[in-house]
């Protein structure tokens, strides 16, 4: 009686498990950590030195916001309309800040390697799946001029690495100081318990 008891609890987390399958890949978290890894230099002039880095699915929406200097996160480009406008536009953000930026927003960096580490949760908490996310970093150079480094990294599986690529918004914000260089994403699986 007892083995037939046993038997079918197993049968019923076997069939349970095999039900609950679909749903839980689609849920799965990471197990590891994304981290970006950049070069800050301070530009010596005005209307500068503002910083975002986000993450991004392949459809190209805003996972969460990694970090947001605090002029900006505060409110600044309301005063300042052309302070981080990709960032802003990936956040949604036509009014106020929200909560979520509140709790990324940090005074500017100082100059050096900077680190930010991704814990592949989405802006709720939530784990997101593995897959290809985007990781972007704009910095302004001077009132309009921007630049963006963006870069794609495979999450989820094995260890891996990858080099973002700048884009000068517009071109002429080529030159001169820039606000960041080497730009670069690792992703570390969580170790297994044995």
């Amino acid at each position: 009686m007892i083995r037939n008891g046993l038997f079918s609890i197993v049968i019923l987390a076997a069939l349970l498990a095999a039900a609950a399958g679909p749903a839980a890949a689609g849920t799965q978290a990471l197990g590891g950590t994304v981290t970006i890894s950049y070069d800050l230099h301070r530009i010596t002039t005005i209307a500068s030195n503002q910083l975002a880095v986000w993450i991004e699915d392949a459809d190209g929406r805003l996972v969460k916001t990694l970090f947001v200097t605090r002029f900006t996160g505060q409110g600044g480009y309301e005063r300042r309309p052309e302070c981080l406008p990709l960032w802003r536009k990936a956040a949604g953000l036509d009014g106020p800040p929200t909560a979520e930026v509140d709790a990324v927003t940090g005074a500017t960096q100082q100059p050096g390697r900077q680190t930010l580490v991704w814990d592949g949760t989405d802006a709720a908490g939530q784990p997101v799946t593995p897959g290809k996310y985007v990781y972007k970093l704009e910095g302004s150079v001077y009132w309009t001029k921007e630049v963006l480094w963006s870069g794609e990294i495979s999450v989820g599986g094995a260890a891996a690495a990858s080099r973002a690529t700048v884009a000068y918004l517009p071109p002429e914000a080529q030159g001169g100081e820039q606000p960041l260089a080497n730009v670069t994403a690792v992703f570390t699986p969580a170790a297994r318990s044995r």
